[in-house]
């Protein structure tokens, strides 16, 4: 029965040292990294767009970004705001977005466009560059990582009841 209690406390430590390692976004933050709540508190700030023309002459446009963007929600934008200043706007895109996979879908038109942000950052695709109309939104997926990291999270916690079970059945055996 040691060789098994042995093998189990292995696994264990095993199985959690990834899982630590791995970060899954909800645990310890650096001080000044947003949270959850800040997150989902939107467009909070009034961001420079870089123009000299008065705010109130511009034209906005009320477009939407969802998903893995630190800031989420709905932004006013000056007309022909790109893709890319969108997600920036929003805070830039978390650990696990998939910036392969950007997907924006405007009302009105045929489907859903997949954009590979990926690309315009490493080649300069202009596909990435297309400006936004209203109502426009912008679906950022998540990637692999996100799915690999919570599996590891999951298997560890599986691993830790496993080991205490063992423990526990070998106190019981000793009383």
């Amino acid at each position: 029965m040691n060789r098994l209690r042995i093998l189990v406390w292995a696994a264990a430590a095993a199985l959690c040292a990834p899982a630590s390692l791995a970060g899954d976004g909800y645990g310890w933050a650096p001080a000044g990294a947003p949270g959850a709540a800040e997150r989902l508190a939107g467009n909070e700030y009034q961001p420079s767009y870089g123009t000299t023309k008065p705010q109130d002459e511009e034209l906005l446009v009320t477009v939407n970004v969802w998903g893995e963007v630190v800031r989420p929600g709905s932004y006013d934008v000056p007309d022909g705001t790109n893709v890319v200043t969108l997600v920036s706007l929003a805070g830039g895109p978390t650990e696990y977005a998939n910036l392969r996979r950007v997907r924006l879908t405007r009302p009105g038109a045929p489907g859903p466009m997949d954009i590979d942000l990926n690309s315009y950052l490493k080649d300069g695709d202009e596909c990435a560059l297309a400006a936004l109309e209203p109502g426009d939104t912008l679906y950022v997926s998540r990637n692999g990582r996100y799915a690999w990291t919570s599996f590891i999270r999951v298997v560890s916690e599986l691993a830790v009841i496993a080991g205490t079970a063992v423990l526990y059945v070998e106190v019981a055996k000793g009383n």
